[in-house]
């Protein structure tokens, strides 16, 4: 391909058919999912790999990564939580865990060069069916940052049923802006 003076046209990634395969992340993936990490999302919202490892331990089936070609584009990290609670962004879970009552969404991080295929969708999906097979009839998740038009594009409303203080609690966590979110499934 050519740029109209005729100099050649950097070649683009990801390949213009922008297929992808989803598939169950291992602790093999963890390393690269630290560097997807690190360019989709700012330095205060980042987990080290002991997190990644400590959550995996518990909830890694739950886990997927995203590949175009052999490169990994995206992840996400869910998993069986309590309906209005939150897990501390970079710490390991407690010995004793909440009951679960809903999905939890963590983290969708996908590469902003892979942004525009579907794999958010496509994950969704996922985590939806996950749910359902699970039992459970809601999924949550934190919209942080730039990122609550999309949750709100995907359905999702905020979840008012907490306190005050527990509203606190998610803004200590995530930092200004950040909403506890809910989508009945």
């Amino acid at each position: 391909m050519r740029h109209m003076d005729g100099s050649p046209a950097p070649r683009l990634f990801p390949p213009p058919d922008m297929t992808f395969q989803i598939i169950p992340m291992t602790p093999a993936h963890i390393a690269e999912a630290v560097r997807v990490q690190a360019q989709a999302f700012p330095e205060d919202l980042r987990e080290s790999p002991e997190v990644f490892a400590n959550r995996m331990e518990r909830f890694g089936a739950y886990f997927r990564v995203v590949f175009m070609g052999d490169r990994m584009v995206g992840y996400m990290i869910s998993f069986p939580w309590k309906l209005g609670d939150t897990p501390v962004n970079n710490e390991t879970f407690p010995a004793d865990l909440p009951e679960p009552d809903c999905f939890y969404i963590h983290d969708i991080a996908i590469l902003p060069e892979a942004r525009g295929a579907g794999i958010s969708k496509a994950m969704l999906d996922d985590a939806y069916q996950t749910a359902l097979r699970l039992g459970f009839d809601a999924v949550s998740l934190v919209a942080v940052g730039q990122s609550g038009n999309f949750w709100d594009n995907a359905g999702f409303v905020p979840y008012m049923q907490v306190g005050p203080q527990k509203l606190g609690r998610v803004l200590e966590i995530y930092g200004p802006g950040a909403r506890l979110m809910a989508l009945p499934i």
